[in-house]
């Protein structure tokens, strides 16, 4: 493999920089509010919760990116996925544009977005291994510290406008000018990555099939799937459907697409201190962390306040703290998997952390939206706060699987890095 120069990694850093930005434009634009624009046709708890399962299967397009790979290059196929996914997010702009209407145009509406997302995800093969190439372990911490304050700081302007235009009770008209605007964002991203330097591929001497069993016989590579399944497992049955229950309880959809830059906010407060700590201390420490406090929220859905004022107050000082640990959770995140996946077995060992994510999100996206929408026939109002309440509680299951991750118990245990903090 060849050696990029410090200047040429420098450029790419910024490239890819500019890469994931556009994409923060992307999510805002159209996936944050896809779930608000499905509500807006009439789509059930039920399908909201498809929602997630549908941005976790799409993952599964990464079967293919792995296939196109060895032909396009990294940042080719980067390049593809995001311009080939433009036909169908043209499509659900003119969706949204010319009114359709009912729960079939939510079904149609959820098509559309998972098709759109199928074909960047096979592009988004590329990502990680683009990333690996241009950054060593030690300094992730710094090039994602850099890469996410950017990101975060345009999700605390950009959905303030949003939630601006959309106002309390959007129609599915409003939503087609922001989908359109997405597709422009789309487009930037791909041309931004085609001057991203790469180290090349190594010939694969086996099929996609025996080597992704190759890169699964590593143990961190299996410890960091079983990990990350469980962790976006618990994710995907709850987050997702916090807009529900928000807003059943009296929070307009200008308040709920706000709370996004209050979480943007509290990803930034603790961002630079994450950083610091992954690169110092590795993955253990903010791991920990944050997967125990998150459960240690869950009693809070027990306590939503009803009323206007109280309810923004409350659903402000979640979305606050959840930013925190999730600036945190995704730090510590990024390094165990880089740390987890061998350059011998670079796109397949991603890949497979992705597999196992989308696997992760399937289930609990499928499984969640219908507890949670049974939970309110059976137990009434309160049933599916009960329920938030109760499955948020199993980020203790994925705390514990992650005792098992690479270099865990060489890393600083939590205790010892407080003393040396104090």
């Amino acid at each position: 493999m060849r050696s990029e120069s410090p200047a040429t990694r420098l450029r790419s850093q910024s490239r890819l920089i500019g890469v994931a930005v556009s994409g923060s434009i992307n999510n805002a634009l159209l996936t944050s509010i896809v779930p608000l624009f499905l509500l807006s046709l009439g789509a059930s708890p039920f399908l909201i919760g498809l929602v997630a399962t549908s941005e976790y299967l799409q993952k599964m397009g990464r079967v293919g990116g792995l296939q196109l790979m060895q032909r396009t290059g990294k940042a080719g196929l980067f390049f593809w996925g995001r311009l080939c996914s433009v036909p169908a997010g043209l499509a659900l702009a003119l969706l949204a544009f010319y009114g359709a209407n009912g729960v079939w145009a939510a079904w149609i509406g959820l098509a559309l977005f998972s098709a759109r997302g199928l074909i960047q995800q096979a592009g988004n093969t590329a990502w990680w291994p683009l990333v690996q190439d241009n950054t060593s372990s030690g300094g992730i911490g710094a090039f994602l510290t850099r890469m996410r304050l950017q990101q975060r700081l345009l999700e605390l302007v950009l959905p303030i406008l949003i939630g601006w235009y959309l106002g309390s009770q959007p129609i599915a008209d409003d939503f087609g000018p922001l989908f359109a605007l997405a597709i422009f964002s789309t487009c930037g991203g791909a041309f931004l990555v085609r001057a991203v330097a790469e180290q090349p591929l190594s010939p694969p001497e086996d099929g996609l099939t025996r080597r992704l069993r190759q890169a699964l016989a590593a143990p961190q590579i299996r410890a960091y799937a079983l990990f990350i399944m469980a962790r976006t497992a618990v994710l995907a049955a709850t987050f997702p459907l916090w807009v529900v229950a928000l807003t059943d309880g009296g929070l307009p959809v200008s308040y709920f697409v706000w709370m996004t830059p209050v979480q943007a906010l509290g990803y930034v407060i603790g961002l630079h201190g994450w950083g610091r700590m992954v690169d110092r201390h590795g993955s253990r420490g903010p791991l920990t962390i944050t997967l125990l406090l998150q459960a240690a929220m869950a009693p809070a859905w027990l306590f939503l306040p009803t009323g206007l004022s109280w309810i923004a107050l409350w659903a402000g000082v979640v979305y606050l703290l959840w930013g925190t640990l999730d600036g945190g959770y995704q730090m510590g995140q990024s390094r165990a998997m880089i740390d987890a996946v061998s350059k011998e077995y670079q796109a397949e060992g991603f890949s497979l952390a992705m597999y196992a994510s989308a696997l992760g999100g399937i289930v609990g996206g499928i499984a969640g939206g219908a507890c949670f929408q049974w939970s309110a026939a059976l137990v009434g109002p309160r049933g599916p706060i009960f329920y938030l309440c109760a499955v948020q509680l199993a980020f203790v299951a994925a705390w514990l699987l992650s005792t098992r991750l690479a270099g865990y118990r060489e890393q600083t245990p939590v205790r010892r890095f407080l003393r040396l903090s104090s």
